[in-house]
């Protein structure tokens, strides 16, 4: 399938979030995604990074050996603050992230995290915390440098780590220990947008804390280089989001952060897709990681 037909395929799904559009955009990318090959990438599946049963992680490396001196991409992903998880069997998503990082100079590493509502912000961010300090004290068993790690999230998943990043107030003394946050299709400011229950079920039912709970004003004070992305097909308030992040960020640093429109993508797919052929994520994505890469 050419790209211009997968696009047609992606837009004909539509732009809204909901268990159908779900299942098409899966049904769609699954017979693209590229298989993991155990000759090529291992992975150490549900590796606990602190005491929750949600707090697992796979581990991506060479299988060639242990390669420490590699950037890490870490993973977290969506599902409205209240589902999701890093892999499924007999899926590819979102081992294919994984595999990426490792085909890609990279080492990878896909998180999932406790969920709302039985865990509130900002558990989101202490599960990030938990997951670098795991990688600073006990990495180097797993072949992994905890001098160079890359943040990505998507949707929920950008919202946490955008939160991490804007609140380092939450972990003090300790610093975020990243090179750089990647943000696909986030939420960033809560007091400009209209909360809906997935969102009120993690941030809470009390409007004066919006703002405070806001990723918005961190991230402007934050020098840490950034990658933003909007998907052609992102429903209206994810559109909206991430141009006034931009806006912002724009108006305050006179320069936009490393900016990817990411045309005939929705959503869901713009994670999933990545290291499918003709993806145009993963190029732009390689060349921030290495352009921020200790390793360079």
């Amino acid at each position: 399938m050419n790209f211009a037909e997968y696009a047609r395929q992606i837009r004909s799904i539509g732009r809204e979030v909901n268990p159908e559009t779900l299942q098409a955009t899966r049904a769609l990318l699954t017979p693209l995604a590229s298989p993991l090959d155990p000759a090529e990438v291992k992975v150490a599946r549900d590796v606990q990074y602190s005491a929750n049963e949600r707090c697992r992680m796979d581990i991506f490396t060479p299988a060639a050996g242990f390669d420490p001196k590699r950037p890490i991409l870490v993973f977290v992903h969506g599902g409205g603050f209240i589902a999701g998880d890093k892999h499924t069997e007999g899926s590819p998503f979102y081992s294919n992230i994984g595999a990426w990082a490792v085909r890609n100079g990279c080492n990878g590493i896909t998180m999932t995290y406790r969920l709302a509502p039985n865990y509130q912000w900002p558990s989101g961010i202490d599960d990030i915390h938990h997951l670098i300090r795991f990688i600073r004290h006990e990495g180097t068993e797993h072949g992994l440098d905890s001098d160079c790690i890359f943040l990505m999230g998507q949707s929920a998943g950008a919202a946490h780590a955008a939160s991490y990043v804007a609140h380092p107030e939450l972990y003090a003394p300790f610093g975020h220990g990243l090179s750089g946050l990647i943000l696909l299709s986030g939420l960033y400011n809560f007091t400009s947008m209209p909360i809906g229950p997935l969102e009120r079920s993690y941030i809470g039912d009390d409007f004066t804390l919006y703002e405070a709970r806001s990723s918005l004003g961190g991230l402007l004070a934050s020098n840490l280089p950034m990658m933003v992305t909007v998907a052609e097909n992102d429903p209206p308030l994810f559109e909206q989001q991430g141009l006034e992040l931009l806006t912002a960020y724009q108006r305050k640093h006179q320069h936009l952060p490393h900016f990817v429109y990411a045309m005939g993508q929705n959503h869901l797919s713009v994670a999933m897709a990545l290291g499918i052929e003709g993806d145009l994520i993963g190029p732009q994505l390689k060349n921030f990681i290495d352009e921020y890469s200790r390793y360079r």
